[in-house]
């Protein structure tokens, strides 16, 4: 009985075998032929932006004292005298330390001898030259007689302003071996010990001041708004992190752009009520946005999706899934944005990146 089930059924596989081969083989002849105008390339668009980014008309930058220094001694020698500590308040002229002077302070002395000295030949020459003078009238002396003593004289002077000046070299040496506040300020850094040996050159860095009430904030302002930015004009931002409000002073306006961030460099003075937060190299953001709504008028697109072909400049946009090529006139705003200047409308639907391997009347789907 089994024996002729089972050859009942291999010819019944076997048929519909063939059967399923036969109505594959009609399905793949029934397919139709890829069109030429189907898309073959997925694009993403962007649409012109009528407005800059947030970004692109704030500015990011620090609070820095308008006096800061690393200060060195003028002169070479062993530490004698440390008289602050970091975080002291110190007024302009306030001793900060002292080098051992004891070499400086015997040169002075001898200084002050050789002045005396000179001193006491200009006197010895001057008599010597009245005294020829009287003599020359008389006839007691002869013209020779009366030069040598006007030439001992003139020589006396010399001598006397050469030991006055220096006397006063070796005055402002002693002097060098005391370094002073250049200004009033807070101590920032103590890098020297007593004992220590500190050289004039090259300059041994000692101690470091800053005047922390006498601010400036320094902007890298965007050159899209840069022009709504004038000396004089009063700028609102906050501080970092604390995002306490303060207002400056412009006070000087770049007069170079910076090629790589397209910004230039505007200084202006802090006014008004300080806060703790308000310290040097802060950083602090201004925002431009209510100024620069004029200045900024135009319509903006990603860098990315523009070409450049010589010196013209062109993008893909999409029309009835097509690809179409758009010669425009733009200029960089940013590293990644420029502003569109002719060529475009704001409904353009443009492909967000460059489109390399796009060519004209190409067949395009639009992504997500």
């Amino acid at each position: 009985m089994s024996h002729a089930i089972g050859r009942i059924l291999v010819p019944a596989l076997v048929a519909a075998g063939l059967l399923a081969g036969c109505s594959g083989a009609a399905e793949k002849a029934a397919l139709p032929e890829r069109s030429a105008d189907v898309a073959t390339v997925g694009v993403r668009v962007v649409q012109p932006r009528t407005e800059l980014a947030g970004d692109l008309v704030k500015a990011t930058g620090r609070l820095l004292a308008r006096n800061e220094a690393m200060l060195s001694a003028r002169a070479s020698g062993s530490i004698a005298l440390i008289a602050v500590e970091v975080g002291d308040r110190v007024k302009k002229g306030d001793v900060l330390l002292r080098l051992d002077a004891t070499s400086a302070a015997i040169g002075v002395e001898q200084a002050k001898a050789a002045v005396a000295m000179a001193e006491a030949g200009l006197e010895v020459a001057t008599q010597d030259l009245e005294r020829a003078r009287s003599l020359r009238a008389s006839g007691g002396v002869s013209p020779a007689g009366l030069e040598k003593a006007e030439a001992g004289f003139k020589q006396a002077e010399a001598s006397l302003k050469q030991a006055r000046a220096a006397a006063r070299n070796a005055s402002k040496m002693l002097a060098d071996h005391t370094l002073r506040a250049p200004f009033d300020g807070t101590v920032t850094a103590k890098l020297k010990n007593v004992g220590e040996y500190v050289a004039m050159m090259p300059p041994t860095p000692v101690i470091g001041l800053v005047d922390a009430t006498n601010l400036e904030v320094v902007l890298p302002v965007p050159e899209t708004v840069v022009s709504t930015v004038q000396p004089g004009a009063i700028v609102r931002g906050v501080v970092h992190p604390t995002g306490t409000a303060f207002e400056a002073k412009v006070r000087t306006v770049g007069t170079v752009v910076e090629s790589g961030a397209r910004t230039v460099e505007v200084r202006a003075d802090l006014v008004g009520e300080r806060s703790p937060a308000m310290r040097p190299n802060a950083m602090v953001e201004v925002d431009f946005s209510v100024t620069a709504d004029v200045a900024a008028a135009g319509l903006y697109l990603p860098a990315q999706s523009v070409r450049k072909e010589g010196e013209k400049r062109f993008v893909w946009l999409v029309n009835e899934g097509k690809v179409v090529r758009a010669e425009i006139e733009a200029e960089a705003v940013s590293p990644g944005v420029v502003r569109v200047l002719g060529g475009l409308d704001g409904a353009a639907q443009v492909v967000a990146d460059n489109g390399a391997n796009l060519k004209d009347g190409m067949a395009v789907q639009v992504l997500q």
